[in-house]
């Protein structure tokens, strides 16, 4: 992805670090980590289980797109 900084608009550049990726910017150095998604930890594949189900739970709930336009 390319993102233009909120300072100046230059085109960033990413400093890929894992979990602290981010971007810079080669004009101002403003750093942003924006389009880097969160600094949360990988989850196990037991809590990743759990959490589809709790989805899957809470999207069941809801009428699908072809329930709904009938």
């Amino acid at each position: 992805m390319r993102c233009s900084c909120q300072v100046c608009g230059e085109y960033m550049v990413q400093d890929e670090k894992g979990l602290k990726s981010r971007c810079i910017c080669p004009i101002c150095f403003e750093t942003c980590n924006a389009c880097m998604g969160t600094e949360q930890q990988p989850i196990s594949g037991d809590r990743f289980e759990v959490l589809a189900r709790l989805r899957e739970r809470y999207d069941s709930s809801f009428p699908t797109d072809d329930e709904r336009y009938r």
